[in-house]
């Protein structure tokens, strides 16, 4: 496992992008379906679902970035084009949004109707180059339950019938529904990479430790050992397993440790920041990082992770 950095920036573990297993199998499957693409001339779908804070648009700007460098900028090209799903799509604003992100002053115009904003997508993504087109929040494309969803699901089956652009799909694992619904999507989608939090379980905690491990190693402050396995065990019921909590509290403890010119990072330090980015009323029996921590999952009424699962489904 390993970190990549990219030079001169102050430190914060937003800034590196983490290689744990999950993420080297998504960006592994990626590039092979952006690359089936490149090599057959045919649209290709890939669907990247897990539950919010796992890191799945790091991911792909990971990717984005992975491609500038091995293949430099071209400023007359847009190799990858990140559209954030509209929370109530039709096939009309969904076309207006990918027009919002390739630089159309037209793309908000009233007078266009849904062909014509149609044939301006398909035009603009050939002219710019366009090899990926990932669309971000795609389970609103299942929670928007009328006709405009729909359409929108067969708008993207069109466009796809129109280039030879790999998309992608990004969302809650419930996005999953849109392609049980739709025979024909299913088909296009049918490469699918579930990324979901980590687990602590008999097979997968030395994994969690091998994240925490790359994580300590990047610190530029002194601090206790964090794959020793009561920390290990702390740190997952702090996160709940999601790589989001899990850096909130290690740039909190940082910065805690920095400004305040302590030793290091230690349970103290862990558990303010615990208290400062997770949850303010944690008690010392309920903060993970507490001397008095009850060791058990933070699912209770009014805790951190009430029904996270339920809701991230």
């Amino acid at each position: 496992m390993s970190i990549i950095e990219p030079p001169d920036i102050t430190f914060t573990l937003r800034h590196r992008f983490i290689h744990s297993p999950q993420a080297v199998r998504a960006l592994t499957r990626l590039r092979e379906v952006h690359g089936d693409s490149r090599r057959t001339g045919a649209s290709n779908g890939l669907l990247i679902q897990g539950p919010s804070g796992v890191g799945k648009s790091t991911l792909i700007k990971e990717y984005i970035r992975s491609l500038e460098e091995a293949e430099g900028i071209d400023p007359e090209k847009r190799t990858v084009l990140f559209v954030e799903m509209p929370s109530s799509p039709t096939k009309k604003n969904l076309a207006a949004a990918m027009l919002a992100e390739l630089k159309d002053p037209y793309a908000e115009a009233r007078g266009h109707s849904a062909e014509v904003k149609f044939a301006r997508v398909v035009l603009l993504l050939k002219n710019l180059g366009v090899e990926v087109v990932v669309l971000d929040e795609s389970q609103h494309l299942v929670d928007y339950r009328r006709n405009g969803a729909y359409e929108a699901a067969d708008w993207i089956k069109s466009l796809m019938n129109e280039t030879s652009i790999t998309f992608v799909l990004v969302g809650l694992k419930r996005t999953e529904g849109l392609l049980l619904a739709n025979e024909q999507l299913r088909r296009r989608f049918s490469a699918t990479v579930d990324y979901d939090r980590f687990t602590i379980t008999q097979k997968t905690s030395a994994k969690f430790a091998m994240l925490l491990e790359a994580i300590a190693g990047e610190l530029p402050v002194e601090a206790i050992c964090f794959t020793a396995p009561e920390m290990v065990n702390r740190f997952y019921l702090a996160s709940y397993g999601l790589i989001d909590y899990l850096i909130k509290i290690v740039d909190r403890a940082v910065w805690l440790v920095q400004h305040r010119n302590l030793a290091g990072i230690n349970l103290p330090v862990l558990a303010e920041a615990f208290e400062d980015e997770v949850w303010s009323k944690a008690t010392e029996e309920r903060n993970p990082f507490g001397p008095n921590f009850d060791f058990k999952p933070l699912v209770r009424h009014r805790e951190p992770f009430e029904e996270f699962d339920v809701i991230a489904s």
